[in-house]
């Protein structure tokens, strides 16, 4: 697909081959390129274009838990409404290899790299609506959290440049889930935490399924 360019020291194991779609999502600090791969983990892909498609990102997303060198988690709606949208899914086999002994390769290739999109979850068949992506390469993620598998990958320095803008001064004491979830993106979140940051609109910009 056009603008996207594999790297193979990427990954740590290949991923599975399939069709990209494109998407960029912009934010309060620039835009997100994100290539979405249906094959690595296919129920976690079409979640995520399905909240692409119906606009869910329009609402604007609190980038609401995001720890320095670690990841940012994100996802709960703008419009408090929007997040009984969405029922969990059933979790995807996992293309990475799971447990302890395969946090990196023999080449120091982490696990969950920087970069790698997936979805949150607390236990089997848990992910709905909530998303991670890691800021800086990762050994334990996925490791023994299934649910955690990768459906995507930032691309573009452009991309990379935003992510490593994000605001992480809050870490874990920014709003809690439970107000986000009954407040949305309010004005007393924002007044309360006036650096945080927020995914405003996500876009299908090139969608590969549909190219022979």
């Amino acid at each position: 697909m056009k603008g996207v360019v594999e790297d193979p020291l990427r990954h740590m194991v290949k991923p599975p081959d399939g069709p990209v779609v494109l998407t960029c999502c912009q934010t309060t600090k620039g835009p997100l390129s994100i290539a979405v791969h249906p094959t690595w983990a296919p129920n976690g892909a079409a979640r995520f274009l399905d909240m692409v498609s119906s606009d869910y990102f329009s609402s604007k997303i609190a980038m609401f838990r995001c720890l320095k060198n670690f990841l940012c988690q994100f996802g709960l709606a703008g419009d408090p409404k929007l997040n009984y949208r969405y029922k969990t899914i059933p979790d995807d086999p996992s293309w990475l290899p799971l447990g302890r002994d395969h946090r990196q390769n023999e080449k120091g290739i982490k696990r969950f790299q920087k970069g790698y999109f997936a979805f949150a979850g607390g236990g089997q068949n848990s992910r709905s609506n909530q998303l991670i992506v890691a800021l800086k390469a990762n050994g334990p993620l996925c490791g023994g959290s299934p649910w955690e598998v990768p459906w995507g990958e930032l691309v573009g320095d452009a991309s990379f440049q935003t992510l490593g803008k994000i605001y992480t001064g809050y870490g874990e004491n920014g709003p809690n889930q439970g107000r986000l979830h009954r407040e949305g993106s309010s004005a007393a979140i924002a007044e309360e935490f006036p650096l945080l940051d927020y995914i405003l609109s996500c876009q299908i910009v090139e969608d590969g399924r549909h190219t022979r």
